[in-house]
């Protein structure tokens, strides 16, 4: 009786161990891998890993942008050599991903958690390669708002030139050829502005600049669009046109100067009266009387 039940149990033993098994195989369609074979490949698996969770990490990081620092050269070669370093880290990992991968393609099929594993790191790589060149966008942005402020500034003087000389070329007829030649020499200045001014607005679109910033370079390009259309409207005009231009503007603002003060003595004429009609009604009910003529 005893061995009978003994035997039972060692079938009944071996029975359970072929089950678990065949379900392991059936689960991935392959013989199952030895542990150690599984144990080597995960452990390497989880070195990747570790190092792309790494290099994940530091792309989807924010730039080293504050709105309080001055975009200087250093600055920007700071950020730049910060994502030149993250790039090679990235390359790096890549080739000796794709020396592994390859020898224990065959081993990762066997099984699903070294499958997920996989996945996992090649995701982490797309993400991380892609949230780089982002970041190179960012940067690039950057160094059009720098280009594109400097740029401007340094147009201060070059354009007060310009603009005198153009209005010294508009009093004779003998320079007007020098006056479109000066006229055409502006055109190409301020169409570099408008250049580098469109590149610089990117770097609002990728919020890497801050709305003041954005502001004050907005409002240098208009100061200079404004200078390039009084240069181009010059052309030259005799004397008399000119002191009847002239009259006529003086003209044109004496009559904004009046109705101005007109609008103003309205205003003001009409403020009175409700003064009066308060003080008035306020007379009536110190008087005991409540009612009071109206119109």
């Amino acid at each position: 009786m005893r061995r009978r039940l003994v035997t039972y149990l060692l079938v009944l033993g071996l029975s359970m161990l072929q089950g678990g098994v065949c379900a392991r195989a059936q689960a991935g369609n392959q013989p199952a891998l030895d542990e150690a074979t599984w144990l080597a490949v995960q452990g390497r698996l989880n070195q990747f890993l570790d190092g792309m969770g790494r290099i994940y990490d530091s792309c989807k990081a924010r730039l080293p942008v504050s709105n309080d620092v001055q975009l200087t050269d250093g600055y920007l070669r700071m950020i730049d050599n910060r994502l030149r370093s993250l790039e090679l880290n990235l390359r790096s990992l890549n080739v000796r991903w794709d020396n592994y991968y390859p020898t224990v393609q065959w081993e990762i099929s066997q099984d699903e958690d070294l499958m997920d594993s996989v996945e996992h790191f090649e995701m982490m790589r797309q993400e991380a390669a892609d949230s780089l060149e982002v970041r190179k966008q960012m940067l690039q942005a950057l160094r059009a708002f720098s280009e594109a402020k400097t740029y401007m500034e340094s147009l201060d003087s070059t354009y007060n030139n310009l603009g005198k000389k153009a209005f010294e070329m508009s009093l004779t007829p003998r320079t007007a050829p020098l006056l479109e030649k000066q006229k055409m020499k502006e055109q190409l200045i301020f169409a570099t502005v408008e250049e580098k001014f469109e590149k610089a607005r990117e770097a609002e679109q990728l919020h890497v600049v801050s709305a003041r910033h954005m502001d004050e370079l907005e409002d240098a390009y208009a100061i200079l669009k404004n200078k390039s259309e009084t240069i181009q409207a010059m052309t030259y005009k005799p004397l008399i046109q000119r002191i009847k231009d002239y009259l006529l503007g003086l003209a044109a603002v004496a009559v904004l100067l009046m109705f101005v003060n007109m609008v103003h003595a309205k205003i003001k004429a009409a403020r009175e009266m409700r003064q009066n009609m308060k003080k008035y009604k306020d007379a009536l009910k110190q008087n005991g009387k409540d009612d009071y003529p109206t119109i």
